[in-house]
């Protein structure tokens, strides 16, 4: 792939009052990286200036995706929104070859010239507005973490291409956050370390991580489809042996964590464990407006042994998913908020930075399917025509994604060692 960088810039906002807005404990919490996205659109599109223009006015309602990491006056991490070095950089680029040509957009280490780059990056939201020769577009994003979700972006990328069309945005964020507030006195009924964030002061042998890393080269991204037929027989096969229905998300990830399950070979007794996000939009009570922007998700941890996994079946497998997403209720996310009331003065140091760039024995599970990713539009004629990840150097991370397949479906992405990715990929659409 021959891609030529041929103009970059820097947009800002006019900010009347510089300020520090502190992290919640939910932005603390989450990965303190950028995440890469790609968006593929078949021509017509509508013109760099265009989407470029609507993204300028875009970012007067986000304002803090054009801040820049720092820490207030009191040491608390931070976003400095007005900050001279900060903005949102975008660049033009174009590439040699045809979009149908990449198409479906399966993560490729090659992709990572379609996106600015991610190490040391000075901005928290990067662009890059990648022309085709046959008129394509693909626009690679990269957006920190610490600054919103994968739904709050949803609901950015969205907004983004609304003004691009010229329709208004609606709702307008809100900036009162209080559901964020802690309650009073505040009352930490979950214990939140060793889940959330590592012990201040652990006790010998109470946290103890081995964290195990590979070469990148040793780690293969797949990219499979699951059509609605495949689905409906999976989803009938595992709520025909339990005693609940179960929803599409908890029979793929249970589908999934017992395949690669199988693919790793690890020992029977061995604790295999899932990391599932959950959003506490609609946990808390009374549920968070839609217009709430930034990070509101914690992770679930389902847990088997290996063995009972793969003799349990997909039904058992999506049971476990089921009964550990469901503990996770507006009290374990109140406690969560009162956790940061208490302890958010401290240097906490969330869990997964202490892991490597290999999760197995265990396996984290995201899904894309309901947060607007696929409801993207720039304009011009053209069709959204692919999303994925750009190219993930971690093993044990799956996501589910929109299918842009005829038919429909689920796209699911999976990162795997490459000695357990040809075994995962034989029997990855086998229903026994």
């Amino acid at each position: 792939m021959e891609v030529k960088r041929i103009s970059s810039t820097i947009i800002k906002i006019p900010i009347s009052h510089p300020s520090d807005v502190p992290l919640t404990i939910f932005d603390r919490r989450a990965l303190n990286m950028h995440i890469a996205v790609l968006y593929a659109f078949t021509p017509p599109t509508s013109t760099n200036a265009d989407i470029i223009s609507g993204l300028s006015k875009t970012l007067v309602n986000f304002p803090t995706l054009t801040a820049n990491l720092s820490t207030d006056s009191h040491g608390r991490p931070s976003l400095y929104i007005g900050c001279p070095d900060g903005g949102v950089l975008v660049v033009e680029a174009t590439v040699s070859s045809k979009l149908e040509d990449h198409l479906p957009l399966t993560p490729s280490p090659d992709f990572r010239l379609l996106h600015p780059e991610v190490n040391d990056a000075k901005h928290l939201l990067q662009v890059q507005l990648n022309r085709f020769q046959c008129g394509g577009l693909v626009i690679g994003v990269t957006s920190h973490h610490r600054v919103a979700d994968g739904r709050s972006m949803g609901s950015f990328f969205v907004a983004w291409g609304k003004m691009v069309r010229g329709l208004p945005i609606d709702p307008l964020l809100v900036y009162d956050q209080p559901w964020l507030k802690p309650r009073d006195p505040p009352l930490v009924q979950f214990d939140h370390w060793g889940s959330e964030f590592i012990p201040l002061s652990p006790q010998p042998n109470e946290f103890n991580i081995t964290p195990v890393y590979v070469d990148p080269s040793e780690i293969t991204n797949l990219l499979l489809h699951f059509s609605p037929e495949f689905i409906m027989k999976l989803k009938a096969q595992t709520n025909k042996l339990s005693t609940e229905k179960h929803t599409t998300f908890e029979t793929l990830t249970g589908y999934l964590w017992r395949k690669v399950t199988i693919a790793r070979q690890l020992d029977d007794e061995e604790c295999t464990m899932l990391a599932v996000p959950v959003n506490g939009m609609r946990r808390l009570q009374p549920p968070v407006p839609p217009e709430f922007f930034g990070n509101l998700a914690l992770n679930a941890f389902p847990k088997a042994k290996a063995r009972a996994l793969i003799e349990g079946g997909v039904a058992t497998a999506a049971g476990i998913v089921r009964g550990a997403v469901r503990i996770m209720g507006d009290d374990y996310f109140r406690s969560f908020i009162d956790f940061g009331k208490v302890y958010g003065d401290g240097d906490l140091v969330p869990c997964h930075e202490k892991l490597g760039n290999v999760l197995s024995p265990t396996m984290e599970v995201d899904s894309w399917l309901r947060l607007g990713f696929d409801e993207v539009d720039f304009g011009g004629g053209g069709k959204l025509c692919g999303i994925s990840l750009t190219w993930v150097p971690f093993e044990g991370l799956s996501v589910l994604i929109p299918s842009f397949y005829q038919d429909g479906g689920v796209d699911v992405f999976v990162s795997l060692l490459k000695k357990h990715a040809v075994r995962f990929k034989e029997i990855s659409h086998s229903l026994d």
